[in-house]
């Protein structure tokens, strides 16, 4: 079933009223309530404590007198609301009570949650319902004190029908009242709503006689509310369309001078095989290509010198999409992608549309990624070669060998290792090529991490018989730095100079700050240094001065990439200085937002002289 934006007005405008009536009178009738409970409680309080006072001086009697005391509890009870009077003494035995009542006789043990820790000297309250009855019931048991001790119990039931019985009768004049106003607030939604939705609906009516194509309707505005304004626009918005008409010409050329300034070359021929356009990125890819490329110039002249001429009348003919890929040789090797599209109008094919995209990086970049997987399956097949061929043995009886099986297990732990380090360094490269933001940089203590980083490999570098040495500022120098960034870097150039250093040689690792906010932290090395014609491409991934020895050291040619990395995405650079057996120097060069020295607290900021920077240092 439809329902209109009236009903739907309508509803929703009544469902509001309701709730807040009903959120109001909730929200009163429970204040009336707690209202009257607490004055109710207040009046058994003072009424229980005025009896208690009465009874005191008969509790303290060694010898009770009920007759006194039930004289007493009747005089109370004439008029009061209270239900259940009991008085009990300090043992809990019944003083006193009303006879109608159903309780133990006089003198009787009245054993009762409320009463015995009343008897304890704790007043207790509460409002429970009767559960043969179901109705509910206020309980008081309060004790009698003398000198704080407790010498009796007052113990009173009061009945709070009487209160219920009135809530009720509020309950019912609010839902009388609820109703009446709802029912009126019904009618007046329903008068409102339709000063809405019948200017609507004319408008609805119109705008399909203006989809049929008269655009010569009009409204009559009567109001200078919303629907009002409604009105007017539509009445604008008719005027509008018909200069819309000619402003669609002018939105050609806007067209047009969105395709001359796009990056792909684009051509347009008529169905006779002229240009009748080029874009300027098309006329430059043509020139560069030394091919002519004026409008007016036929398709075989254009592009004959990229398509063969059977093959160019082929493709200028072809009714669907297609796309073929060209080389061209000059000014340097390039790479397009030549889109035919045909594009036709009312008469038929129109003619043929000519793009041209330039997607050399592109594939620059598939040839990489081929030869990046190349380079890792051949990293993995020498290893696993290995592990099968061991494998294989040791199945073949080598096992039962102790010496021999020692020997391949050895083996083929170096070489899990081996491929273990592979794949840890490759999905290390991974997520740094995937990086997009910068890391949370921390307050770090450049000496400190320095000295955490060398004590890492402290161990490595006494078994090689390597000594590590630290040249760091007399004064703690602060900086903020993505610390594990650095410190994997560090790791990287350490792990480095330790393998290619021979024994009695030394690594040293100093830091610098130079003017204008950068630190330098180089690590020199005495090893066996890189070649001159080698330094650019030890960073490139799987690259090797020494590929022998890299391999027997575990290396997989990918520390070095993955350390440019991490330091260009701190936003800085590394370089490396090398003299074959004599030494390599790697340098990594880190700007710095925030900079000071821990001792004065001096805060050093890229626009500071030299001075300060040599005094921190």
């Amino acid at each position: 079933m439809r329902v209109g934006m009236q009903g739907k007005i309508v509803l929703l405008y009544s469902l509001l009223i309701l709730f807040a009536m009903q959120l109001g009178g909730v929200y009163l009738v429970r204040s009336l309530e707690n209202y009257h409970l607490r004055n109710f409680a207040a009046s058994q309080n003072a009424q229980a404590e005025l009896l208690g006072n009465f009874l005191r001086r008969y509790l303290l009697e060694d010898e009770q007198q009920p007759e006194q005391v039930s004289q007493l509890i009747s005089d109370f009870w004439e008029g009061s609301p209270v239900t259940e009077i009991m008085v009990l003494d300090r043992h809990g035995r019944l003083l006193g009570g009303p006879e109608q009542r159903s309780f133990s006789l006089l003198g009787g043990r009245v054993i009762q949650d409320d009463v015995l820790l009343a008897l304890t000297g704790n007043r207790m309250e509460t409002v429970r319902a009767d559960p043969q009855t179901g109705g509910r019931y206020h309980y008081l048991a309060l004790p009698v004190k003398d000198d704080n001790t407790v010498v009796g119990v007052v113990f009173l039931r009061s009945s709070l029908e009487h209160i219920y019985i009135t809530l009720r009768e509020i309950k019912f004049m609010l839902l009388s009242g609820w109703l009446v106003v709802l029912a009126i607030s019904i009618v007046i939604g329903f008068l409102l709503t339709r000063t809405i939705t019948q200017p609507i609906r004319e408008v609805t009516s119109r705008a399909a006689a203006m989809a049929g194509g008269d655009f010569s309707q009009q409204i009559t505005v009567r109001a200078q509310d919303e629907i009002g304004e409604l009105g007017r626009m539509f009445n604008y918005l008719a005027a509008r369309l018909q200069s819309t008409l000619h402003e669609m010409s002018a939105e050609k050329n806007k067209v047009e001078a969105i395709i001359n300034y796009m990056t792909e070359g684009i051509l347009a021929f008529n169905k006779d095989g002229r240009a009748i356009h080029l874009n300027p990125a098309a006329q430059k890819i043509l020139q560069q290509a030394g091919i002519p490329s004026q409008p007016g110039l036929t398709a075989e002249i254009i592009l004959g010198g990229l398509f063969s001429s059977h093959e160019l009348n082929h493709l200028l003919a072809c009714t669907a999409p297609v796309i073929r890929e060209i080389q061209l040789e000059k000014p340097q090797a390039r790479t397009l992608q030549v889109y035919f599209v045909p594009f036709s109008g009312n008469e038929g094919q129109q003619g043929m549309l000519v793009v041209l995209h330039d997607v050399t990086r592109d594939r620059a970049y598939t040839r990489m990624q081929q030869e990046f997987v190349a380079n890792v399956s051949h990293e993995l097949r020498t290893p696993l070669t290995t592990i099968k061929n061991y494998v294989e043995t040791l199945l073949s009886g080598a096992q039962e060998k102790p010496a021999v099986r020692d020997r391949f297990l050895q083996v083929l732990d170096k070489e899990t290792d081996r491929m273990v380090k592979l794949v840890r360094d490759l999905l290390t490269l991974s997520r740094l090529d995937s990086l997009k933001e910068g890391r949370l940089k921390e307050e770090v203590k450049v000496g400190e991490l320095i000295e955490d980083v060398l004590e890492q490999v402290a161990l490595e570098g006494e078994s090689r018989g390597i000594q590590l040495q630290a040249v760091l500022p007399e004064q703690p120098l602060i900086v903020y730095l993505e610390r594990d960034m650095v410190a994997q870097v560090l790791l990287i150039l350490l792990d480095n100079a330790l393998k290619y250093t021979a024994a009695g040689g030394e690594v040293e690792v100093s830091v610098a700050l130079r003017e204008g906010g950068w630190l330098y932290i180089t690590v020199k090395d005495t090893g066996i240094g890189i070649p001159a014609e080698e330094l650019e491409r030890v960073f490139e991934r799987f690259y090797r001065v020494d590929k022998a020895r890299s391999r027997n050291s575990g290396g997989t040619g990918l520390g070095l990439s993955i350390a440019r990395q991490l330091v260009e995405a701190h936003g800085g650079t590394i370089t490396l200085r090398s003299s074959l057996n004599k030494g390599t120097e790697a340098t990594i060069c880190l700007p710095l937002e925030l900079r000071g020295l821990a001792k004065n607290e001096n805060i050093v900021t890229p626009m500071q002289g030299s001075e300060n920077i040599e005094r921190a240092l």
